[in-house]
């Protein structure tokens, strides 16, 4: 079922708490465009947390690249793999286990030294940890036995933002950021059949984040001079590149 009422709510319950006895629900509505535009406005200004775009990265790790590794032997080496990444999409399971561990060293030093490589990842962290926040707090107009950590009910409350700021601290952080996530899904027309799998314990679990690539270094741009080196791979595989930023998720992400 495609959400596109902006006055008929949307249970929604996690995943892995569908079987439970008593599982919580949290009830969501879709946003009209003005309101989806209100919200993107207010993540890129006020928060500093604009959706971080492919081409942004790429852009950055190329310069930084560049100029990081100025005179080194391994320039071209490095500049060939970044190019073959963004003609796979990131997907790299198919290449050399040693060009996917120096990619991945690459994605490090250039986080460590390059500033601009460096604010993009910050505010792609800002973005996901926040999008979600405001989402369930804008989009959420009710909920069904809702429990804190200590599973003492948390009784839903209203302020002029939305959801009191008193009700979602009281959110177990998993319950919030799934249940964020959908909402903001929600506002760019997701399915809402299916609910969205528990995050691992890891960190590892579906986050915020609708950059056209914003975890891997996505599509083309104009060639750059210089001698280009490809990495040597085998037919593609379905896997995901070793160096992403932040998970993939099925449903449009902040």
């Amino acid at each position: 079922m495609i959400g596109t009422s902006i006055t008929i709510s949307v249970p929604f319950t996690p995943a892995w708490l569908e079987s439970a006895a008593n599982p919580p629900r949290f009830h969501l509505r879709a946003g009209s465009v003005i309101e989806r535009g209100a919200l993107e406005a207010e993540l890129a200004g006020e928060h500093r947390a604009a959706r971080v775009m492919g081409y942004e990265l790429l852009m950055a790790i190329r310069s930084g690249v560049a100029t990081l590794l100025a005179g080194d032997p391994e320039l071209d080496r490095v500049q060939g793999l970044i190019e073959a990444e963004a003609e796979v999409n990131g997907e790299t399971d198919s290449f050399p286990a040693e060009d996917r561990r120096l990619l991945a060293e690459t994605r490090k030093v250039l986080s460590e030294h390059w500033p601009e490589y460096r604010e993009l990842l910050a505010r792609q962290s800002r973005r996901n940890q926040i999008a979600p926040i405001l989402a369930l707090q804008r989009f959420c107009v009710g909920w069904d036995n809702v429990s804190d950590a200590n599973d003492l009910p948390i009784e839903f409350a209203r302020d002029r933002d939305g959801v009191s700021n008193a009700a979602l601290s009281r959110l177990q952080p998993l319950e919030l950021l799934v249940a964020g996530n959908r909402a903001y899904a929600m506002l760019y027309g997701a399915d809402q059949a299916g609910n969205s799998q528990r995050p691992s314990s890891s960190g590892n679990g579906q986050q915020t984040s609708n950059s056209d690539a914003t975890s891997k270094v996505a599509g083309k741009s104009a060639s750059k001079s210089g001698r280009k080196t490809r990495a040597s791979r085998s037919p593609r595989g379905s896997g995901r590149s070793s160096t992403s930023t932040s998970p993939a998720g099925a449903t449009p992400r902040p």
